[in-house]
């Protein structure tokens, strides 16, 4: 029961941790030429091409799944050996091990290249700013819901 517990603890901050940051992306301030949405949904349509998916919502679900359940579980799995003691710390890691997996996978998989580099000399500045300021906000909110429900 305690670890059905922990992963709906993980996705839960997950998704508050998404939805923090998808409200900086609409900004459009981080990086105009940059939207994360098409990247995704393209990576989506690509993996998906028979679910037909309108576009952009294949790629604001897939940013939501792989926010929430992916390293949202992730975090709650591996909080216990991420680097630190306090929240702040262990979101900046976190945060940090994410953006090495965008920069590698993700960013090469949308035809970016390596740290998203084909999108300017910004971008991997920007992404890291994106995804260190999203494991903060999961982990503080993974933090206060440990805390609040006692274990």
């Amino acid at each position: 029961m305690d670890t059905i517990r922990t992963l709906f603890r993980g996705i839960a901050a997950g998704f508050v941790a998404t939805c923090v940051l998808s409200l900086l992306m609409q900004m459009k301030g981080w990086l105009p030429q940059f939207d994360t949405i098409t990247l995704l949904d393209s990576i989506a349509h690509g993996l998906f091409l028979d679910a037909g998916l309108p576009t952009p919502f294949a790629g604001w679900l897939w940013h939501f799944i792989v926010g929430s359940l992916v390293w949202g579980w992730m975090y709650a799995v591996m909080e216990p050996i991420v680097p630190g003691h306090r929240p702040l710390v262990k979101g900046i890691y976190f945060g940090l091990m994410v953006t090495l997996v965008v920069w590698f996978t993700v960013l090469p998989l949308a035809g970016a290249g390596l740290f998203g580099i084909q999108l300017g000399l910004v971008q991997p500045f920007v992404s890291l700013l994106q995804h260190v300021l999203y494991g903060v906000v999961l982990a503080l909110v993974y933090y206060w819901m440990r805390s609040w429900s006692g274990s």
